[in-house]
């Protein structure tokens, strides 16, 4: 290890052991207060940890670094508050079908993102142990001590890896490894949490019972073949009960023209748990792309969007423009050198703010009390903003006390 890795390595304060694993140690950043966890792994593919510490992925935590040292791996990643799929099974028993599904449709987001980068990741290890659940439902995929890059050279695995019950027929030598390899683990874990039962025991009976056996057949060719197919029809099977439910309604309300209450609520229930789950993963997938280094209100690439973007950062170049000053003694309108300095002003305050409430590269998320949405956030976006205003204007004005002296 480098004098230079060493002093990296120094920012981060051990704090305790978690899950009674000495190579696993809740760390803190001295420079930011940031809570991390250290692992010292024997077993890992250096090129996978790179790849995610270059890359930010939602559903998956950062990786701030990663040191190889002596045959082992130093990794610290992003703490992830939460409890792990197999704690909320030991603590409250099985899982219901509506959360199953909603973790399953969360996981398969997941891998659609690591089956999409360039080489595609394939976690190899999908278990409740290694599933986070947070306290708003948020679900995270861990511990990619198994992870791996697609070859598409290689006819087997030459490490066998993975879990028991859990990992599929190719990691133990019937083939390699691949996008597939995961969406076995993810049926087998679904399956798992509804049935408390391993593969070959049943399947669960529930309205993706079908998804279920076609995610866990032994041949990976009769799988899914890729994570957005999967997701696809995990969509299909939400729309499609929508689609009964409304059925039903019209068959005990009557084919007439009377509305129910209870399918209008349906109604409403549906399109905005649709929307909130949509909106989440537009979020995450530009979070993960090129998109993110957009203008706020371009990321989307939605045409609505950026028509109102682009007359919104139209409007600030007029205003900045069309900016006047007088002079506070004498009345006289000023102009010159210090007139474009009163307008570059002008201009700042208002772009800042603007890359504030757009929360351009996800900014508001790395100061204290913003990394949930909820009520506090809300109250201090507005707070740090008119913080920032008070901040620009005074760097501002010194300047301008600078320029005239």
């Amino acid at each position: 290890m480098t004098l230079q890795e060493e002093s990296r390595l120094s920012f981060y304060r051990e704090l305790t052991v978690l899950d009674g694993k000495q190579n696993i140690v809740l760390v803190q950043d001295i420079r930011n207060s940031e809570l991390c966890v250290k692992k010292i792994l024997d077993i890992y593919s250096l090129d996978v940890y790179e790849q995610l510490a270059s890359v930010r992925i939602g559903g998956v935590p950062g990786v701030k670094e990663c040191i190889a040292d002596d045959g082992k791996l130093i990794v610290v990643e992003e703490y992830v508050q939460g409890r792990s799929l197999k704690q909320v099974l030991d603590e409250h028993g099985l899982i219901n079908e509506e959360q199953a599904y909603n973790i399953a449709v969360q996981l398969a987001d997941i891998l659609v993102r690591l089956h999409n980068l360039e080489p595609a990741i394939v976690h190899r290890d999908i278990k409740p142990s290694n599933i986070i659940i947070e306290k708003n439902g948020h679900v995270n995929l861990i511990d990619f001590n198994a992870a791996r890059h697609v070859n598409a050279d290689k006819n087997e695995d030459t490490r066998m890896l993975g879990t028991v019950y859990f990992a599929a027929p190719e990691q133990f030598g019937f083939g390699q490894s691949d996008e597939r390899t995961d969406i076995y683990g993810l049926g087998a874990t679904i399956n798992y949490i509804m049935t408390g039962d391993k593969p070959g025991a049943g399947i669960a009976e529930c309205r993706f019972s079908d998804i279920l056996k076609k995610c866990l057949m032994v041949d990976a060719k009769d799988r899914y073949q890729s994570a957005a197919e999967l997701r696809g029809v995990l969509d299909m099977v939400n729309y499609n009960s929508y689609a009964q439910d409304n059925k039903n309604d019209r068959t005990a309300f009557g084919e007439d023209n009377t509305v129910s209450f209870v399918r209008i609520c349906k109604n409403i229930k549906y399109v905005l748990v649709n929307w909130n789950r949509k909106s989440q993963m537009n979020k995450r997938n530009i979070n993960s792309s090129w998109r993110k280094y957009l203008l706020p209100g371009f990321r989307s690439l939605n045409i609505v969007s950026c028509i109102a973007a682009l007359i919104w950062y139209a409007v600030i170049v007029m205003i900045t423009c069309g900016f006047t000053v007088s002079d506070s003694k004498t009345g006289t309108p000023v102009t010159g050198g210090e007139l474009i300095i009163y307008k570059i002003a002008a201009f700042i305050i208002m772009f800042g703010l603007t890359l504030w409430f757009g929360n351009y590269l996800d900014v508001r998320r790395k100061l204290p009390g913003m990394k949930r949405a909820n009520v506090i956030s809300t109250i201090l976006t507005f707070m740090y903003a008119f913080v920032i205003f008070f901040m620009l204007v005074m760097f501002l004005a010194i300047i301008m006390v600078i320029v005239q002296y």
